[in-house]
């Protein structure tokens, strides 16, 4: 752990039950019928029951997603933010953060949550498909050329770690090798594999609560919200950037959080150290590197 407060040079995100309240996958089994076997298959996965390699392929197998399909969770994930997120993200790109999402979710939709949260498309790593253009009228473009034909059908998803349990370290691993100071914020297993790998990884239960991420993160977010993440990954100095601006009440917000106990941290002394550092916020501590 860091023995100064100095804040940390980029934020990756977990998408589903992280910046979202839902998870894509069980929302396309919604759209399809099939809820209540995916939504199964899905928390096995993530409360580690089962790998993630056993069900990824069968779940997209067994739903055949059409681009219609894909275009409408991207609309849903943009219905569904967790309470907070785009403040958040906001905040923090404001202060000078870089801010990533990396997924298991589908690749189009969680780009169509990137752009409501202005998230860089070069930012967002997620599980592309091959779809069969062949489909429906495939041979009118003129009725498809702004939308893409809608009756596309899903054939296969890319070769990518996305879609095994432990492939998140591997990718988290490439980005932090630039020696920056990373976070990864998440609510799942497939998150917290990455925890070796990161400065500091937060796990965050305000969709669902799952006892292995609670027992295994280092800083721990209750929810419902993402306040608590910004007097945590912001030093003093980059929070001082969001003084005077409509940024500044959800910092004060994930501040209380943390004075209140309601942020679980396994070191005391790093909670310490963050309420010390943002004590006050008209006199920045100057940090090397900053």
């Amino acid at each position: 752990m860091l023995s100064r407060h100095l804040g940390f040079q980029r934020v990756i995100f977990d998408c589903d039950s992280t910046l979202v309240v839902v998870e894509g996958i069980n929302e396309l089994a919604r759209l399809k019928g099939q809820a209540e076997y995916i939504a199964k298959l899905t928390q096995d996965a993530m409360n580690e029951k089962i790998t993630l390699e056993e069900v990824y392929a069968e779940r997209l197998e067994r739903l055949r997603p059409t681009r219609a399909e894909l275009a409408e969770i991207g609309r849903i994930y943009r219905r569904a933010l967790v309470p907070q997120a785009a403040e958040v993200v906001s905040a923090l790109q404001q202060a000078g953060v870089e801010v990533f999402i990396l997924s298991g979710g589908l690749k189009s939709a969680v780009l169509d949550l990137a752009e409501l949260l202005r998230v860089p498309a070069a930012n967002v790593y997620a599980v592309s498909v091959e779809l069969d253009q062949l489909k429906g009228t495939w041979w009118n473009y003129m009725h498809h050329q702004f939308t893409g034909n809608p009756d596309e059908t899903y054939l296969a998803f890319a070769p990518t770690p996305l879609a095994e349990s432990s492939g998140k370290s591997a990718l988290v691993r490439n980005l932090a090798a630039d020696g920056k100071r990373t976070v990864m914020v998440g609510d799942g297993s497939t998150d917290l594999v990455t925890k070796d790998v990161v400065r500091l990884f937060i796990g965050f239960g305000g969709v669902e609560r799952r006892p292995g991420v609670v027992e295994g993160a280092e800083v721990f977010l209750e929810g419902p919200g993402l306040a608590g993440l910004l007097p945590i990954t912001l030093s003093s100095y980059k929070a001082s950037k969001l003084a005077n601006t409509t940024l500044w009440e959800v910092f004060q917000e994930g501040l209380q959080e943390i004075e209140n106990g309601r942020i679980l941290f396994k070191d005391e002394s790093y909670r310490q150290r963050i309420l010390r550092a943002h004590k006050s916020v008209n006199n920045p501590e100057q940090n090397f590197g900053e």
